[in-house]
């Protein structure tokens, strides 16, 4: 949550790295992660950033059509940005990649199993009065899915066994 360098941890497991040896002309865009100035940002604010990437792109290589690769809730907000070229029928986008991006948003999923209506405004008046959704309370969440992977395995391996955690790329 929140790894922007997932797609290029090291020379040798860089995702960056192999696109260009393959001769993929590559453009990368990265979110900083927001703060309360950003509190009102909402999709539309970052589907116009992206439209603006995709312009200077397009640009740049003098061609009329990009394929893009979008992770997590980049994957939303690029999806959101197809659909907004389809309706204007603009066809600036060839393929897209989505790696891990939810796309059904209804509550019939695991992650409502989790979720009533007074934790949801709970969280959402969280959220604005801090601003922003942190990564690491979006973890938690996460983590709580999978509680026997992310959690218990952790804390017997480490804190009852006292074995030492494998060494981890991030």
């Amino acid at each position: 949550i929140n790894k922007f360098y997932v797609f290029d941890l090291s020379p040798e497991k860089s995702l960056a790295r192999f696109c260009l040896r393959s001769q993929q002309q590559t453009f990368i865009i990265s979110w900083r992660n927001p703060t309360k100035a950003q509190r009102e940002w909402g999709l539309s604010t970052y589907i116009d950033a992206l439209k603006e990437a995709v312009d200077a792109v397009l640009a740049i290589t003098g061609s009329k059509d990009l394929n893009m690769l979008s992770a997590c809730s980049g994957g939303i907000t690029c999806t959101a940005l197809v659909g907004h070229y389809a309706a204007l029928g603009e066809q600036k986008v060839n393929a897209l990649t989505l790696l891990v991006s939810v796309l059904d948003t209804t509550l019939d999923t695991e992650v409502a199993l989790f979720v009533d209506e007074q934790t949801l405004e709970a969280a959402k008046r969280h959220s604005y009065q801090s601003g922003v959704l942190e990564g690491s309370d979006m973890a938690k969440v996460f983590a709580w899915m999978r509680p026997n992977d992310l959690i218990w395995n952790y804390w017997v391996n480490n804190y009852l066994l006292g074995n030492e955690p494998p060494v981890f790329d991030l």
